[in-house]
């Protein structure tokens, strides 16, 4: 089984903050595992499952990369920048909070529909090491979400960024 092993930044509640978390999935699910180690056992605390029919799109970047996608976003008023809106801006408050000047920070996103119909994020760090891993996580879920069928409201939300991407329209009225 593929997996990738990352730290939460934001879109969880976690026991612990710090844990790391490990991301699997299968036909059904997108699974984050939330492990705490006591003495030299590993144990679970949380496990949290999306929905594969509701996952929208993820991506591997970096803090530095999102902000100025953020900032296209915001100036020329992309649908995409409402998934990754609100993981731009914390990636962006946190640039400049406790991080060496130059270090750059690893970003792993996912979006999704929730079971309230929202366009949740979450996003999650990685050590440079496991960025490779996430990649290849990354490229074996999406080559598995071909064979899966969306929910209509991600069909519905995937449907709305595709019209939005092909540029504007014309409505003679």
């Amino acid at each position: 089984m593929v997996k990738a092993i990352v730290s939460l930044v934001d879109g969880l509640n976690l026991k612990d903050p710090e844990a790391q978390l490990e991301i699997t999935f299968d036909n059904e699910f997108l699974i984050i595992v939330e492990h705490a180690y006591k003495g030299f056992k590993r144990n679970v605390e949380n496990t949290f499952k999306i929905p594969l029919a509701n996952f929208l799109e993820s991506t591997l970047t970096t803090d530095k990369d999102m902000e100025e996608v953020q900032k296209s976003v915001i100036g020329r008023g992309i649908v995409g920048g409402l998934i990754f809106g609100p993981a731009g801006l914390v990636l962006g408050g946190m640039s400049g909070i406790g991080t060496k000047k130059g270090k750059t920070l690893q970003v792993y996103i996912v979006s999704y529909v929730s079971s309230s119909g929202d366009i949740n994020n979450i996003t999650f760090k990685m050590p440079l090491p496991m960025v490779s891993v996430t990649r290849k996580f990354d490229q074996i879920l999406k080559k598995n979400m071909q064979l899966v069928l969306r929910s209509e409201a991600a069909l519905k939300i995937l449907g709305d960024m595709e019209d939005q991407k092909s540029g504007p329209s014309e409505t003679i009225l």
